[in-house]
């Protein structure tokens, strides 16, 4: 393999890196965000409503208490009891799915282009023979 195809090579590996960590990183930012909205409307019950009402807010969410899979689809779906739901469990597909989804694929691509070039290769230097 020369200079120039391993350096391709590492640079689209930087490239899939970089994808999948802005992929993550937004993810992330998505589920603090969903996180200071559930405390931001935690709060607004609270000064609306009194003590009383967060507590029973509270209480309703936590009874509905779902496996982290089942999370991410209801809160996508619209289903979450919790106010902040739907950013948390858009930032976790993010995180969790999205991120690894498109780092395989840019790794697959580029996996079956160098698959591709070396069978050009192969078929040029037959032919020359």
């Amino acid at each position: 393999m020369s200079n120039r195809n391993s350096t391709a090579a590492n640079v689209s590996l930087k490239f899939v890196l970089l994808v999948a960590a802005v992929l993550a990183l937004t993810g992330c930012i998505l589920v603090i965000s969903g996180c200071a909205f559930e405390a931001q409307s935690q709060l607004d019950l609270l000064r609306a409503s009194g003590p009383a009402a967060v507590d029973a807010y509270l209480a309703h969410v936590d009874s509905h208490q779902l496996p982290f899979a089942a999370f991410m689809l209801e809160s996508i779906t619209g289903h979450c009891y919790a106010y902040g739901a739907f950013l948390q469990g858009v930032g976790f597909w993010f995180v969790f799915v999205i991120a690894p989804l498109s780092a395989a694929l840019l790794i697959a691509v580029n996996w079956l282009g160098a698959r591709e070039r070396n069978v050009n290769l192969r078929l040029r230097f037959a032919a020359a023979h």
